[in-house]
């Protein structure tokens, strides 16, 4: 199952997204401090993308080395930290507080399966190197031990550029997401 939830995380979202729309509210300060979320969600994938790369979208784990720098210090998943932040954002925005939990609850542990596989696929291909990192920095957040990393060797400016067109179809579906549901809401009060 973690597999297929890997290979196909990038769409099997879309339907709960759909969902959520269908539950969407008049706007109010519940629904802008849920959207208030995303693109806090989205700058923390700019910041992992800056440090990983594109080969991050793939749809198979495509490790040759070990990323360690940046977000990656602090959490072993910041990219899905960052989309756990932009979809209670979203559950927030369209169903309020219980929006927000039910998408805490499913992106939690949707993202679980995800990690879990990566996690047995990473320590397959990484061997020792995986299981050192993965014993001083935490799977989500909380206390890590410092890993001492150089900072990546290409230019800012090209891993920025890298990174935003990398993560394009990510912007460009997420103002799609927001612009629906703002619509949305402008129509159902």
């Amino acid at each position: 199952m973690g597999a297929f939830f890997f290979r196909n995380r990038g769409w099997l979202p879309v339907p709960a997204l759909l969902a959520a729309l269908a539950m969407c509210g008049p706007m109010s300060l519940i629904m802008a401090l849920g959207l208030a979320f995303v693109p806090l969600g989205l700058l923390v994938r700019l910041w992992a993308m800056l440090h990983i790369g594109p080969d991050a979208r793939r749809q198979e784990v495509y490790a040759k080395k070990l990323v360690y720098t940046g977000p990656y210090e602090l959490s072993r998943n910041p990219l899905y930290i960052a989309n756990i932040i932009a979809y209670t954002g979203i559950g927030l925005a369209t169903g309020g507080p219980a929006g927000f939990l039910l998408a805490a609850a499913a992106v939690t542990v949707y993202y679980g399966i995800i990690v879990r596989y990566e996690e047995v696929e990473l320590e397959q291909r990484l061997g020792e190197v995986y299981r050192s990192y993965r014993n001083r920095v935490p799977r989500w957040m909380g206390e890590s031990a410092p890993v001492h990393a150089a900072a990546p060797k290409i230019a800012m400016e090209v891993r920025f550029s890298s990174a935003l067109r990398a993560e394009r179809s990510t912007y460009i579906v997420t103002a799609l997401v927001v612009t629906s549901i703002v619509l949305r809401a402008m129509t159902v009060g």
